[in-house]
């Protein structure tokens, strides 16, 4: 097909059909992979449907606070993130993270 020869209404019609045609065909290939999970799952005696239901796994717990306020002990910053503003006052005052440790 030699697209030079076409008209714009031409192009503008095939390209529809081009759109239409691979919406058709990601459907077909969806459907096609689904069922070859399914089969899969099946073979290995579990249904598609509870391997998707499966516990992801936890993500690791907190972690520990590194600094403390001195002014209120109960503000505290493991280090990671945003430095919070009374780090940053505390070290405009002269004092360093050292001096801030938990």
């Amino acid at each position: 097909m030699d697209l030079k020869t076409l008209s714009v209404a031409e192009l503008k019609a095939l390209q529809k059909d081009i759109a239409v045609e691979m919406e058709l065909r990601g459907k077909e290939e969806r459907q096609k992979l689904l069922q070859e999970f399914r089969d899969k799952a099946k073979a290995l005696g579990v249904s598609l449907e509870e391997l998707l239901a499966a516990p992801k796994p936890r993500a690791a717990g907190k972690v520990a606070a590194k600094y403390a306020n001195p002014a209120n002990p109960e503000q505290t910053w493991t280090g990671r993130g945003k430095r919070p503003l009374w780090v940053g006052e505390c070290l405009a005052s002269g004092k360093t993270l050292d001096d801030l440790k938990v």
